[in-house]
């Protein structure tokens, strides 16, 4: 059923208030955010991601085809902009990232949960768990322009969400219900982790000074636009419907991880380029995230 805007506003508005409170926080305070966002990626998103598993039967056919689009998304928002590249005779190496690599824990989790429920957040959590995967191996590889993957691969096994997210599909897909006791302590903490996460995107957004605005700009919409192009042609490839398609097209037009533009500022790769298209990509998302749901639901 279409839903009105005035539902869709009601379901984005939370998300990109919070984040601006925690932008306004970043430009007029100097604290220090390092341990909220351990605090966010050790224990409440995992917690987050645990519960989620078990909200809804999972068949692992489903599970794999989210994991098979996943890598396409990334695969062809790289193959978008190796194109765009080529024909405008530009190189670059650090703004691959920002294309290939989209947002999909700070914006997609709140929306997604408030607007397709627990079943949505559970196809948002499995859809994740690829795209870390590539953002710190084939991403690291990217940034330092050849570096060693045996970094990316030990960022990765540092990730307690992946760990959470694992087991949980795996309990759902050998039909074991944990404790209830456990479950429920995981919710209750698992609700810290949507402000968490998005007071902590609002601060990092703070520290950005866009550069390059044309190039940034042209990155940016290769994301979005491209992305989503990118998904509507993944949808009939792997049969999504319902909450699957609408989940997977709605983080196709996410804007870019912030961890795109850590990534590029650790291995000085176009840092300044990539966090523009951060912070563009970022400020689009309050347009078009809430004309996308009115798309999809």
């Amino acid at each position: 059923m279409m839903a009105s805007m005035s539902n869709i506003i009601s379901i984005v508005l939370p998300t990109f208030a919070t984040i601006a409170i925690g932008y306004l926080f970043g430009r007029v305070s100097r604290a220090d955010v390092h341990g909220i966002t351990d605090v966010a990626m050790y224990i409440t998103l995992p917690a987050l991601a645990f519960t989620s598993m078990l909200s809804r039967p999972i068949q692992a056919a489903d599970a794999a085809r989210l994991w098979g689009a996943a890598v396409l998304l990334a695969v062809g928002g790289w193959a978008l902009a190796w194109v765009t590249f080529r024909l405008l005779r530009q190189e670059h190496s650090g703004l691959y990232l920002p294309v290939m690599f989209m947002n999909n824990v700070n914006i997609p989790f709140p929306i997604v949960y408030m607007a397709f429920g627990d079943e949505g957040l559970a196809v948002a959590t499995l859809f994740y768990i690829p795209n870390a995967i590539l953002i710190y191996t084939l991403g690291v590889h990217i940034a330092c322009k050849a570096g060693s993957w045996r970094a990316g691969l030990k960022e990765v096994l540092g990730i307690p969400l992946i760990y959470a997210a694992v087991v949980g599909l795996i309990l759902n897909l050998a039909h074991v219900q944990p404790p209830a006791l456990l479950v429920d302590t995981l919710e209750f903490i698992g609700q810290a982790a949507v402000p968490l996460i998005l007071i902590t995107a609002g601060v990092n957004l703070a520290g950005i000074r866009p550069t390059a605005l044309v190039t940034a700009a042209l990155a940016s919409l290769l994301r979005m636009g491209g992305g989503f192009l990118v998904g509507l042609a993944l949808v009939p490839l792997f049969a999504f419907t319902g909450v699957d398609r609408a989940v997977v097209l709605f983080e196709s037009a996410m804007p870019s991880a912030v961890f795109t533009s850590i990534l590029c500022a650790k291995y000085r790769n176009e840092e300044a380029l990539v966090s523009s298209v951060v912070l563009i990509t970022t400020l689009a998302s309050v347009v078009t995230v809430p004309l996308l749901l009115y798309y999809l639901m």
